[in-house]
């Protein structure tokens, strides 16, 4: 057998293929060989046995009437079935008017009979006699089903809206069994987090650039000068942009009447004043110019590929040659083209002025996402650039990673080099694994948890800045890669405060089922996310090998190549990609673990508290990013917005003491549990762990195993009776008690520290007096609770009885008395009292 696979290898028939240590062999579909058929199922070549002679009846195996007749007439009409899409990623001259007059009939081709647009239904035209809309998945909000179901049956005529629930997706099956939720449901005010520096910041701009007037045409280059190498400004522009004092001044008073209805929330926020806002008005000319770096790195790159196969082509004597350098001279043209909106409509382009400024965070653009990666797809004889988020585009545009666009297949091959050449995108951080922090590469230790950098707890490295890439078209795919792309990357996320003149900015608070802690809470606007691609996994993440002189990304076969040395090695470098964003973020650390798998509970709790949070606030699976982070004591749960702008929910977490409760309420019923007078019952029994209609997801098949609704049942229980305290954090409160200690007491710092470090509940006070019977307690729990900590000077006889007699009498007052002692082990005398410390980690 061994030896008939390796001649069907040989033969380019089978494919080897080699995992864990196992061999298996897989078909090549490009070696079957499709025949016409008489309708009629074939005999099976294999196991069945045909006699010829007479007196033998041949039976014909069963035939399927439903298929047979599908392929006999319905195919045909299956085939003439055509979609295209049309959002604003179709960007060639004329073709989405084109498309919207084919869908309604207007064109002497066939009629196009379905469009598939994006959420907001980028027509632009008159659909009154549009009778169907389909939903490929089930809207965020009745808001969102509302404005979509109603672009079907206008103007009196009816219309029928078919909405998919996807079997694996959780908001999916929420709403299916709560379809009048979402078809009949409240309808409610849209949310922005006001408070939003980035945000703001925009919105000032905008005052500004219409107090500047000036006219940005149809093109950036009416603004830029294309005609000299460093791509300036033009004067003329550069001079208007200049605002005298009292036209500042103008501005500055505009925007203070736009933010006067805000203006008690931002004073909170801890970042605004008025000499912040003084300073964007008169740094609003700088950041103009700075808003347009990126189109200058792109234009630059073009012109550069222009010259080099405008050169290559009065030199080479070669036809092959000749023809590759008109084809990069066609694409370099296609670019320039592109950037300076010549054969464009000027709203489907990327780099019409105004919607380009709004993607470069210089202008607000809620439906375009800021500071994009952007893939130059060379299609036929054309070729456009399409944008990506940052944070979905160093998985999506990834290096040797397909992408689907316009009916075909595309692989990510190289980078665009910027002029500079990518060593100007490196970058070295040190990752904290402790916390996941990021921090200066000189740092010796993280200046968010404090520990002290090494080997085992940090990582120094360098990063690349995802780069805009080049796109390959792609026929097909070998199993290799097809398997590769199934693991997926090996991507990891770290996080940086935003600083002030305090330290960081930072807001904490306690969440307390009575008077012990459950969660605690770190919520940091304006943060930045670091998010790096360390390559496929299973590569060990050792990042990807780029050339630094071309862009070009090595796969495996060149990085053999390159060992045998047919490719010069001077210039590769095995670097990590990454991206960084500013967003809005919460850590959740869990107090008190409790018993069983901690990973499971994390896990678990994690993707309960992701959906409670989207059920809750109507946010879109795509607008909240749950993922863990750090390890050992600080541990914990890392929830990010990813909207542009923020939502604002994670602020009302942290602000709002009833408001994670009802986040927990919301878990619970997701997760099959009702809230009763008798506890948590279980309306789903059947649901042995997690299934699709709670916890499970597409998203999260690799954590299955790790999901269990009833590790978490009793823990969602106690949260939604909690309440968030917004005062001072557990850490605040801890290093007030230390301050109180009897600094002769050596037990007394233990006892904090073994609280501390356990997890229990804190003392609410220390060294507190007591005027009947007149005493100073060590520390003492409300409402009645005294802890004293006795150390070897309490055996001495005369102390001993006085002690005696004066707790006694605090017994005789109502209050309940708890001696620790010095020659007793600590944690079995903590252990002793749960309704006092709690339960600890």
């Amino acid at each position: 057998m061994e030896s008939l696979l390796s001649l069907l290898v040989r033969q380019g028939l089978l494919r080897r293929h080699v995992e864990n240590g196992q061999v298996a062999y897989q078909l090549d579909a490009g070696c079957l060989r499709w025949c016409l058929g008489d309708g009629l199922p074939p005999p099976d070549p294999l196991y069945s046995r045909s006699a010829q002679q007479e007196g033998y009846t041949s039976v014909r195996r069963p035939i399927n009437p439903f298929f047979q007749e599908l392929y006999r007439a319905g195919a045909a009409g299956l085939g003439s079935l055509e979609a295209r899409e049309h959002t604003a990623q179709v960007v060639r001259p004329g073709e989405r008017e084109r498309r919207e007059r084919r869908f309604r009939g207007e064109e002497r081709d066939r009629r196009l009979p379905y469009l598939i647009c994006s959420p907001t239904l980028e027509l632009g035209v008159d659909i009154a006699d549009l009778d169907l809309v389909h939903l490929r998945n089930v809207p965020p909000t009745p808001a969102n089903y509302a404005q979509r179901s109603g672009r079907a049956g206008r103007q009196g005529q009816p219309g029928l809206i078919v909405t998919y629930c996807s079997a694996f997706n959780s908001h999916d099956q929420y709403y299916f069994r709560r379809r009048a939720e979402m078809v009949a449901g409240r309808v409610r005010p849209p949310r922005l987090d006001l408070a939003n520096e980035s945000l703001l910041r925009a919105h000032i701009h905008a005052v500004w650039l219409a107090q500047v007037r000036l006219p940005l045409g149809n093109s950036i280059e009416t603004v830029i000068d294309a005609d000299r190498e460093e791509l300036p400004l033009r004067e003329t522009v550069a001079q208007q942009i200049q605002l005298e004092e009292s036209a500042r001044q103008q501005v500055k008073e505009q925007v203070q009447k736009l933010l006067a209805a805000d203006r008690q929330l931002l004073d909170k926020s801890g970042w605004f004043s008025e000499r912040w806002l003084q300073q964007v008005i008169e740094e609003a000319p700088q950041a103009f110019d700075r808003a347009f770096d990126r189109w200058r790195e792109l234009y630059r790159a073009a012109t550069q590929q222009l010259e080099a196969a405008n050169r290559q082509l009065q030199t080479t004597r070669q036809k092959k040659d000749q023809q590759e350098a008109e084809r990069r001279q066609q694409e370099a043209l296609r670019q320039r083209n592109l950037l300076l909106q010549i054969g464009t409509q000027r709203e489907e382009s990327d780099f019409y002025p105004y919607r380009y400024l709004a993607s470069e965070g210089f202008l607000p653009g809620y439906n375009f996402p800021a500071l994009p990666v952007r893939a130059w797809v060379p299609r036929g004889s054309e070729g456009e650039f399409i944008a990506r988020p940052r944070f979905l585009a160093i998985r999506e545009f990834a290096p040797h990673n397909f992408l689907y666009h316009e009916g075909c297949q595309w692989e990510a091959v190289a980078f665009q080099a910027p002029p500079g050449g990518l060593e100007e995108r490196k970058s070295s951080h040190k990752l904290c694994f402790s916390c996941g922090a990021f921090a200066d590469p000189h740092l010796d230790c993280c200046p968010v948890c404090g520990t002290q950098f090494d080997g085992q707890n940090s990582l120094f490295t360098q990063l690349l800045e995802m780069p805009n890439v080049r796109m390959r078209r792609r026929d097909r795919i070998t199993a290799d890669e097809e398997e590769r792309r199934r693991q997926g990357y090996e991507l990891q996320t770290f996080f940086q405060f935003a600083p002030e003149s305090s330290g960081y900015r930072v807001q904490e608070a306690d969440v307390l089922s009575g008077q012990t802690p459950l969660l605690q809470l770190r919520y940091a606007p304006a943060a930045t996310l670091l998010r790096i691609n360390h390559g496929w996994r299973g590569s060990g993440g050792r990042g990807f090998l780029v050339n630094f002189d071309t862009g070009e990304v090595l796969s495996r076969t060149q990085i053999q190549q390159s060992r045998t040395g047919s490719s010069d090695p001077t210039r590769l470098q095995r670097v990590c990609l990454a991206v960084r964003s500013t967003q809005n973020l919460l850590l959740v650390r869990l107090v008190q673990p409790g018993l069983g798998d901690p990973q499971t509970l994390e896990t678990s709790l994690r993707y309960a508290l992701k959906r409670g949070i989207e059920e809750t606030f109507e946010l879109e699976e795509s607008e909240l990013a749950a993922e863990s982070i750090g390890q050992g004591s600080h541990r914990a749960i890392l929830l990010y917005e990813t909207a542009e702008g923020g939502a604002g929910v994670l602020r009302r977490l942290v602000e709002e003491p009833e408001a994670l409760a009802e986040v927990a309420q919301a878990s619970l019923e997701i997760c099959h549990f009702r809230l009763s007078e008798a506890g948590v019952q279980d309306l789903r029994p059947e649901c042995r762990a997690a299934c699709y209609e709670c916890l499970l997801s597409y998203a999260n098949q690799r954590e299955a195993l790790e999901l269990d609704r009833y590790k978490i049942r009793d823990l969602l229980g106690e949260l939604a009776h909690s309440r968030t305290d917004p005062g001072s954090s557990r850490q605040e409160h801890l290093d007030w008690l230390r301050q109180l200690v009897d600094p002769r007491s050596e037990l007394e710092r233990r006892f904090l520290e073994a609280l501390a470090e356990g997890g229990y509940r804190l003392p609410d006070d220390a060294q507190k007096s007591i005027s009947e019977p007149r005493c100073v307690v060590d520390f003492f729990y409300d409402p009645n609770i005294c802890v004293f900590c006795d150390g070897a000077v309490h055996d001495e006889p005369t102390r001993a009885e006085q002690d005696r007699q004066l707790r006694a009498q605090l017994l005789e007052g109502g209050y309940r008395v708890i001696v620790l002692r010095y020659d007793q082990n600590l944690q079995e005398q903590l252990a002793r009292y749960p309704e006092v410390f709690g339960q600890g980690n």
